[in-house]
């Protein structure tokens, strides 16, 4: 045998032993856990790119109908050939300034942090107010939005409409809300008297984010915490420290509470006397 080796070159020795296999699979899978997530941030931002440059194509077309063409469109289909109707809709409504607010939108999964990094003032969730809206006919109606919604309008911010009737941001909202609790005679704490004794809706208040904060009036005090999926970091008062918030814990402004000191944030409990500098308050994406 070891002579018709030698002719024919054949040598026991060829081939991988167990431990160059193991090194072999051991740098495939390094290059698996490298290469994955390049990938998926890949795909992540070319359907967001995807959705954002449809978004903006849509709004254009609704107002070249209306500023060029001077008329509404009825239907989805104005706006663009081929327009998928399952998953963009538009609707529009006259302001109280005469002119055309309007917005489209579309339930096509995508990542919004990076939708709105592509499209500045994109947004995500119902608009406030959508019910003065008219929907166009043959596309996605007001039935179909809900919180993962990705809406817009080409004109920006001002013509779209508010989430909120004190506006979009946390300070419009938050101080919206605390100016409402301040003049407020004994507002109760449960629901649904905590938002209609301060002539709010409960439907839109209770367990709803948003930009992804939820926002709770108890009585004497404001109190906000993340959405589900999301974490808030503030700095400590008079601290070089920060907490960090999930959704199991909040944030309270103090507005009657004698036990510490009025018109000032805290964390957790107003009673612990730890106040937050609000204006470090940042929310982001939890990651476990």
């Amino acid at each position: 045998m070891d002579m018709i080796r030698e002719i024919f070159g054949i040598d026991r020795r060829n081939g991988f032993s167990l431990v160059e296999l193991l090194i072999v699979l051991a740098v495939i899978a390094a290059l698996i856990a490298v290469v994955t997530p390049i990938g998926i941030n890949a795909m992540r931002k070319s359907a967001a790119v995807a959705v954002a440059r449809d978004l903006k194509t849509l709004s254009q077309a609704f107002a070249n109908k209306i500023y060029l063409d001077g008329e509404l469109p009825q239907t989805i289909s104005e706006l663009g050939r081929n327009v998928d109707s399952s998953l963009f809709g538009a609707a529009w409504k006259i302001g109280e300034d005469g002119q055309y607010n309007y917005f489209v939108f579309t339930n096509r999964e995508a990542d919004f942090e990076t939708v709105s990094g592509v499209l500045v003032d994109s947004r995500q969730g119902i608009p406030f107010g959508v019910d003065d809206y008219a929907f166009l006919d043959n596309g996605l109606g007001k039935e179909s939005m809900n919180s993962r919604t990705l809406y817009y309008n080409l004109l920006g911010a001002e013509s779209i409409a508010p989430l909120t009737p004190f506006g979009s941001t946390f300070a419009e909202i938050s101080s919206g809300l605390i100016d409402l609790l301040i003049s407020a005679k004994n507002p109760r704490t449960w629901s649904p008297y905590q938002y209609t004794d301060l002539g709010l809706n409960q439907e839109d208040w209770e367990n709803k984010a948003y930009e992804h904060i939820v926002y709770k009036p108890v009585g004497n005090r404001l109190q906000i915490s993340p959405e589900t999926g999301y974490k808030l970091t503030v700095k400590l008062l008079y601290e070089d420290s920060y907490v960090t918030i999930s959704n199991t814990e909040a944030l309270m402004y103090n507005i009657r509470d004698d036990n510490a000191d009025k018109y000032f944030w805290y964390y957790k409990r107003i009673a612990e006397g730890k106040k937050v500098d609000i204006s470090t308050i940042r929310v982001y994406k939890a990651t476990n």
